[in-house]
């Protein structure tokens, strides 16, 4: 997704962190991350410190790394966001195409049938979508991915035989 910006409200900054080891004294520690949707620009943080001292911050616009937006997830929720109707004119599938870096053809053709599934990810890439998309004149919706139960694991203490 690229970072696209788009004239709109923010929302809350979501935050997660990740299990890491520190590359200087090999302690384990914590990645700090932060998602955010600010006045239409989707952006991430990520900060560790150690008590070794050791530490660092990066910044950016766009999408996190893979493992961040899987803690972003895990933490505040899957959306999946939808296209239910495009205007005719291509205004929409032109902001989608840029939004998602693909080539326009490859979009109309994954939007042959609507509504269709155009994105899946964190709260803030959702209502970034959802805001570029129904600024070009989509009727777009957002779903929560309903969170799957962890299966049952079989106890490892075994009854007694009679």
């Amino acid at each position: 997704m690229k970072a696209v910006g788009y004239a709109a409200a923010s929302m809350p900054t979501d935050t997660a962190s990740l299990p890491t080891i520190c590359a200087a004294c090999r302690s384990p520690g914590s990645l700090q991350l932060e998602q955010s949707l600010e006045q239409g620009v989707l952006r991430w943080a990520e900060s560790f410190t150690c008590t070794c001292g050791h530490g660092f911050e990066a910044k950016n616009a766009g999408l996190p790394m893979p493992a961040a937006r899987q803690a972003l997830m895990v933490a505040h929720g899957k959306l999946r966001v939808f296209v239910d109707a495009m205007p005719k004119g291509g205004r929409a599938l032109s902001v989608l195409a840029k939004v998602l870096d693909a080539p326009e053809a490859e979009v109309a053709s994954a939007l042959g049938r609507l509504p269709a599934l155009v994105w899946e990810g964190t709260r803030a890439e959702a209502s970034f979508m959802r805001q570029a998309l129904e600024k070009s004149g989509a009727t777009v919706r957002v779903e929560t991915v309903a969170m799957k139960a962890p299966a049952p694991r079989p106890s490892a203490k075994r009854g007694k035989k009679k």
